[in-house]
């Protein structure tokens, strides 16, 4: 299992930066490697599971079911997958003002098979961070 824990005060409201995280039809458009992201959202839409494609080497598919306390956390673990054996975590936000948040984000995955280090690396330490700066970007963007 590969973990990846990231902390940051960003200078967005924790309604706008959470907004970000749960336009998952977006994700295609900021996020380069999302191939596809179909939401299907509960009634009271504090639910979703999310079908991902993801475009990292090779093309993966995977469902996430989402729990969201919006603004204040954002929760996932994983529904099914044909490369993932776990991929759980959070984003959780703590407003510090008008336009100012703690954000505390964690992602956990394992893999269904061996996976050759170098796209454990390029997953964890690269995309996953990358992603995390993209979310705040266009936090910003909708300021």
């Amino acid at each position: 299992m590969a973990k990846v824990v990231r902390e940051k005060e960003m200078n967005v409201s924790a309604e706008k930066l959470a907004d970000v995280i749960i336009d998952f039809d977006g994700y295609p458009k900021m996020l380069g490697e999302v191939k596809k992201a179909k939401p299907v959202w509960s009634a009271d839409r504090k639910t979703c599971k999310v079908t991902f494609e993801l475009e990292v080497v090779k093309k993966f598919v995977y469902d996430l079911d989402f729990v969201i306390d919006y603004p204040n956390k954002i929760e996932w673990k994983l529904a099914s997958s044909d490369f993932f054996k776990e991929n759980r975590g959070h984003w959780k936000l703590t407003p510090k003002g008008k336009d100012r948040v703690q954000v505390d984000y964690e992602v956990e995955v394992g893999f269904g098979f061996l996976v050759p280090g170098w796209i454990t690396k390029k997953l964890t330490e690269v995309n996953l961070p990358k992603m995390f700066d993209r979310f705040e970007a266009a936090a910003r963007e909708r300021s």
